[in-house]
């Protein structure tokens, strides 16, 4: 194991949110407004445009906003025309220049309009853009700077995309709090008896965490060399990890970061996950989930890029169900007026524990 994991384990502490905090609106407001607005505002990797002239519009925003690599590097732009206000690109692509399909009015990669047919004179506009803050590749708009937040981070050099490309998003659509999202993913206490497929993959009773202001990470073990997998398709991903390894022992199970408030790394062989809750209301939250691969595996070796996804898709959907559960338990103890929290199991759920102390401090409550 990586001696890079800081071995403190956090003091007791009170701090389980109360089951109001899932469903209250103004609760809600309050985290828009004070962590997600306020945050580091993750919005593509630059690897989503690897050339001059390509975009990639965000599907997660209904492409309102879109990534651009001009000359001078890559512009977070406005996808929406300055004249009628029409959508004018979607998906990703490559171009000289930025065209609106009802119009023509015609834009440089930088944003500034070239052209207004049958405009006597420029209107002089240009489309609003945002400035980006880059960490590792990950582009960032907000506020907040990620270079400062992660600047301790032990384990930044695993997430080194360096002759990775990008090669799909999948957008996922939950109806539970964003919260309850983020408290199943930093606690490891229910992946033995949850996740036949992962438990076999990742060994969770041998794990060291590390710990910033605003992160945290799983540093966790490979299970068994790899030797037994739990379910059908955690075994054809299993037998993709060896054949790379080629009788090496993998470095780790997995990295499991998350950089508040709600973006997720995850480091796996030849492979690097992203994932980003977005939350729309107390009970639906949006999940991007982002997959690099080296470029030789992404380009020729489909079958690891195939097993790699099958396998996290389906520990993912074992996620949802079992934050459906949660969310319903919590609706029925608020329809009652109750309100119920058992302790934390420490060590296995204290990332979790950060999470919420973390959670208390910014919100001043």
């Amino acid at each position: 194991m990586s001696d890079l994991a800081m071995s403190r384990r956090l003091a007791p502490a009170q701090c389980q949110l109360p089951v109001s905090w899932y469903f209250d609106p103004e609760i809600f407001a309050l985290e828009k407004k004070l962590l997600f607005d306020a945050g580091p505002q993750y919005v593509g990797h630059e690897l989503m445009v690897p050339a001059a002239g390509d975009y990639h519009t965000l599907a997660w925003m209904d492409h309102a906003r879109m990534l651009v690599r001009a000359d001078s590097g890559v512009q977070l732009l406005s996808n929406v025309c300055r004249h009628r206000q029409s959508l004018m690109l979607e998906g990703r692509g490559s171009a000289a220049n930025i065209v609106c399909p009802l119009h023509r009015w015609t834009y440089d990669l930088n944003g500034e309009l070239l052209g207004a047919p049958q405009f006597d004179a420029s209107p002089c506009l240009r489309l609003q853009s945002s400035p980006l803050r880059n960490w590792n590749g990950l582009l960032f708009a907000g506020a907040r700077d990620p270079r400062a937040d992660l600047a301790q981070l032990p384990v930044a050099a695993d997430f080194d995309f360096s002759g990775y490309v990008f090669d799909k998003a999948v957008i996922e659509d939950h109806p539970f709090n964003w919260k309850t999202f983020l408290e199943v993913y930093l606690e490891l206490y229910h992946v033995e008896p949850f996740h036949p497929g992962l438990s076999n993959f990742a060994d969770c009773g041998n794990f060291r965490y590390a710990w910033g202001p605003e992160w945290s990470v799983q540093i966790v073990a490979a299970k068994n060399a790899l030797q037994k997998p739990g379910t059908p398709v955690y075994r054809r991903w299993h037998e993709e990890c060896l054949r790379r390894l080629e009788g090496r022992t993998p470095k780790y199970g997995a990295l499991w970061m998350t950089y508040f408030p709600g973006l997720m790394l995850e480091w796996y062989e030849n492979v690097i996950v992203l994932s980003q809750v977005i939350p729309h209301g107390p009970q639906r939250t949006i999940n991007v989930v982002e997959f690099y691969y080296p470029e030789e595996i992404a380009l020729f070796e489909r079958e690891f890029v195939e097993a790699q996804q099958a396998a996290y898709l389906e520990t993912a959907a074992e996620d949802g169900l079992l934050c459906e559960r949660m969310e319903r338990g919590r609706r029925a103890l608020h329809a009652q007026g109750l309100d119920d929290a058992g302790p934390y199991q420490s060590p296995l759920e204290d990332a979790e524990m950060h999470f919420h102390e973390w959670l208390h401090a910014r919100l001043g409550r």
